[in-house]
């Protein structure tokens, strides 16, 4: 890995087209208050940071500061957007008072710059640190040189910033007065009734001024024209456009009117030109840096914000912008939503990343493993996450940061096939464990495996029944091989369970998946009895292994045990299942009468719909008057209403534990049993 720290002038870092957005962008943070005070730091001739650029193949991606970036580049171009940025900041509204605005703009500039704790808006993107300390191989390097302080200092021209100020301030008494949804500055440049072809006023937009085409215009007319004149103006603009026939005196006459203003507008955008020209920005341009350096790297600059994942890395690396030249319909159409969703313009094409930042949409519709979603609804940063991680399971065998970035490595990979084949594989597995009974009932429940036991060994899950399934050669009909696979996954399923909830995983998501797959055999070898007989007992008191039971670890417990024993939610209802504590957990709260341990314990703990949940929530079950929801406490805990007033009595809490510990005993013996050998 090597990298460099130099400075790059604000127009370059706007205008540069070598220099790459990554494919994937977080949606902009900074409000309008935080793009003001970047103007005061860039008008100020204050530094405004440090970036980060990947550099590879000769090709450089943009790491960090894509929204300084976007707010320079508004800054730069469009007056209108400063103005309304310096509206939410100073606080005055369109019709305030110039001299107003004037006292206004001071005193809030100079508040905002004798402050000691300063905004950090200027620095990084996110809640960036102060710290312009850089750290590569322990080695801390510093792009402001301490020992260059004194010269720094003097390098200020006082009399400069105070004019850089005074700039920006003039620039939004230039947009001041808007009227009827237009400024005074576009106000003056309206010329459509007297000239034709105006580049900033297109008849396709409906002779909208558009503030930064107009910005554009000017400057090139600065530039043509150095010492402006009246007549050189409206010579300008018959070059440049087309004065109409019978016109010209009254464009004239437009023109003589406001001319001091016009003239006054130009400087004001020829001076603020100069100002990106010789402002700077600090770069720092790494090349072949891992995505490990990378992360860190960005981690000592943003301290404090938040944390790029290796997946916005990879969207940086030449790589994974490798074109697909036969993406379907159907992933078009998730790709288009992906970056819908992001609030990005949509890349052209599609490429190795989108492939990867799109599975988990592509796959398993009918959420028995995944949370699976239509492309209307809503992706997360972790949705996009998991696609990496699952395609890194099934072709390195682990879902680290690092087995992400070693996909890169994978050249037996040919992304214009095997990604779709591993969608395909996916949902045919998934249709398979559908067309089995028990994994129907669980379905039904409406809680993805990776809802329930986690996103590490959902993965696991699926990995390892897909080598399974490849392993029996593909079976898609009943049959022998078929039916093996289905009682493998139930095995699986049963193992993962009974991990989750004696806290196997807990603190090794990452290690154990990978040991796990790879001696994936010998995971589908089921848990004994024997074992599941001990968990049962502690759960039902608990406590397991010293450690007490909590919700958490023995939710899953409850939903298997429906499904163990082929029961579905009630159909009547389309809420949200949530735990009930059938005891409520007040009753527990310093009574002596009970073992507190025995509040989340197997005991204590069922499934009930959130409706009905609310409902009994803090009642003892004898204070239940609902018809309807006795019947669901009967099915779904198992006790008769004549036992109502019995178990409404803590002190009867061990004979409800001998109630119900006969029902998960059964279940978790005899009939898990048959489960798993059919």
């Amino acid at each position: 890995m090597s990298y460099k720290i130099e400075p790059m002038p604000l127009i370059t870092f706007v205008e540069n087209s070598e220099l790459k957005l990554p494919r994937f962008q977080r949606k902009a943070t900074w409000n309008k208050k935080q793009n003001f005070e970047l103007c005061i730091s860039v008008f100020q001739d204050y530094p405004v940071g440090v970036v980060i650029v990947n550099k590879e193949r000769n090709a450089s991606w943009l790491l960090d500061g894509r929204q300084r970036r976007n707010a320079l580049k508004l800054m730069r171009e469009n007056p209108v957007e400063v103005y309304n940025w310096a509206k939410a900041y100073i606080g005055f509204n369109q019709r305030e008072d110039e001299g107003e605005i004037i006292r206004l703009y001071w005193d809030k500039v100079e508040k905002y710059l004798q402050k000691e704790d300063r905004p950090t808006t200027e620095k990084n993107d996110d809640n960036d640190d102060d710290n312009n300390n850089v750290v590569v191989d322990d080695e801390e390097i510093n792009v402001y040189d301490e020992d260059d302080e004194e010269e720094l200092e003097s390098s200020f021209d006082s009399e400069k910033q105070k004019q850089g100020l005074k700039l920006l301030l003039d620039i939004v008494l230039m947009v001041h007065q808007i009227k009827q949804g237009i400024s005074r500055w576009e106000k003056t440049f309206d010329y459509k009734d007297y000239c034709s072809n105006i580049k900033y006023q297109l008849k396709r937009e409906n002779y909208t001024i558009n503030p930064s085409r107009l910005r554009g215009f000017l400057l090139e007319l600065s530039k043509s024209v150095p010492t402006l004149t009246e007549e050189e103006f409206i010579a300008y603009y018959d070059d440049n456009t087309s004065i109409k026939e019978g016109k010209e005196d009254k464009f004239k006459a437009a023109v003589n009117k406001n001319w001091d203003f016009i003239k006054n507008s130009i400087e004001l955008i020829a001076a603020s030109e100069k100002v990106f020209e010789e402002g700077r920005i600090g770069i720092i341009t790494l090349s072949n840096v891992s995505q490990l350096d990378a992360q860190n790297i960005f981690s000592r600059i943003n301290k404090g914000g938040t944390q790029l994942k290796a997946e916005e890395l990879l969207s940086a690396k030449p790589y994974w912008n490798e074109a697909i030249s036969n993406a379907d319909n159907e992933t078009q159409k998730y790709v288009k939503n992906m970056y819908k969703i992001l609030g990005v313009e949509e890349p052209t094409g599609i490429v190795r990343w989108d492939l990867a930042a799109t599975l988990i949409s592509r796959i398993d519709k009918k959420k028995l493993i995944f949370d699976s979603e239509t492309p209307e609804d809503q992706l997360s940063l972790d949705r996009i996450t998991l696609g990496f991680k699952l395609l890194s399971s099934v072709f390195v065998g682990g879902m680290s940061g690092k087995s992400v970035s070693d996909l890169e490595t994978q050249n037996t990979v040919d992304w214009d096939s095997d990604v779709d084949d591993v969608v395909s594989d996916i949902n045919t597995v998934c249709e398979i464990l559908m067309n089995d009974n028990f994994f129907k009932y669980y379905q039904t429940w409406d809680k993805p495996l990776s809802k329930l036991l986690g996103n590490a060994i959902s993965l696991e899950f699926i990995a390892i029944l897909l080598k399974d399934w490849e392993n029996k050669h593909k079976p898609t009909v009943s049959g022998t091989q078929f039916k093996a696979f289905q009682r493998d996954a139930r095995i699986l399923f049963d193992k993962l369970v009974f991990e989750y909830s004696t806290k196997v995983w807990r603190g090794s998501g990452d290690s154990k998946m990978a040991s796990d797959i790879k001696d994936w055999r010998a995971r589908l070898v089921p848990v004994s009895s024997a074992e599941w007989d001990t968990f049962i007992n502690g759960a039902l008191e608990g406590v397991y292994n010293g450690q007490t039971t909590t919700q958490k670890t023995l939710t899953p417990i409850l939903y298997y045990y429906y499904a163990i024993n082929n029961m579905e939610p009630p159909s009547s209802s389309s809420d949200k299942i949530e735990v009930d504590h059938i005891i409520p957990k007040e009753k527990f709260g310093g009574n002596v009468m009970a073992n507190s341990n025995m509040r989340d314990s197997l005991t204590n703990l069922a499934l009930l719909p959130k409706s009905e949940n609310a409902a009994k929530k803090s009642k003892a079950l004898k204070e239940i008057t609902d018809t309807w929801l006795k019947a669901q406490i009967t099915k779904y805990e198992g006790i008769e209403e004549k036992d109502f007033v019995k178990f409404s009595d803590i002190s009867n809490i061990d004979e409800m534990k001998e109630l119900r510990g006969e029902l998960f005993k059964e279940s978790f013996k005899e009939k898990r049993n048959t489960l798993l050998a059919n």
